[in-house]
């Protein structure tokens, strides 16, 4: 891990989830207070996808299916979905998944998503518990599900690296960067204490960095690292 550097302030209120946009040109960035931005490598925000009913939705994490551009998000406290958007419009989400296991009303709930590469999604819930469960991206249906117990102490996004075949997960409360197995095992940490509030990961080793967004200033940061 190296130094870092911040996007200029994009504005968008409650960064959360990150992912790389579906041309690499750009980030998507999910708001948990309204839905989905595209944002430019300068910090420039654009709306992709936003929906709103009274407060906005609690949007937590966002990936996506590298094939087709499909989009997928989560959706946290009174919702507690998984939703795909589908390429090329990206005009109305649908509802994917909706998951039982935590209240419906939970702001501990939803927090992460990553696309696995298989035709499934693993999906985070947040504390109490801490979950992850991989669902299919076809029906929704789960095909797993892991309680992580230690090492771990808030899920606050999940990004999939398929060449280490890890999960990499950043947790907002220890503020740390999590490299771990498939059932979230800590193999590696990494400090972020200069970000108040880390909650969403991306890998980008066309940069050879992580990108990692500040839900309380609404910045991101591009962590440089060597060897990822």
């Amino acid at each position: 891990m190296g130094g870092y550097t911040t996007l200029s302030t994009t504005g968008i209120q409650g960064l959360s989830g990150i992912c790389l946009a579906p041309d690499g040109s750009g980030i998507l960035a999910a708001s948990d207070r309204g839905g989905v931005y595209r944002v430019s490598l300068s910090g420039e925000a654009t709306t992709l996808y936003v929906e709103t009913d009274g407060f906005g939705l609690d949007c937590e994490g966002v990936t996506l299916d590298p094939a087709t551009g499909d989009v997928f998000f989560v959706l946290e406290r009174d919702k507690q979905e998984v939703r795909r958007l589908r390429a090329p419009a990206y005009s109305e989400s649908e509802v994917l998944a909706t998951i039982t296991e935590v209240s419906s009303s939970s702001n501990s709930g939803l927090e992460g998503i990553a696309w696995m590469g298989d035709g499934t999604l693993m999906v985070a819930n947040q504390a109490n518990p801490r979950l992850l469960l991989c669902i299919s991206a076809t029906d929704g249906s789960v095909v797993s599900r892991t309680e992580i117990t230690t090492g771990i102490t808030d899920i606050s996004d999940l990004y999939y690296d398929p060449v280490r075949n890890a999960l990499w997960i950043p947790d907002s409360e220890a503020k740390t960067i999590n490299l771990c197995d498939l059932d979230g095992k800590v193999q590696k940490s990494y400090s972020m204490s200069f970000i108040d509030n880390g909650e969403g990961l991306c890998v980008d080793r066309e940069r050879q960095c992580i990108w990692i967004t500040d839900d309380t200033t609404s910045q991101i940061y591009k962590i440089s690292f060597s060897n990822l």
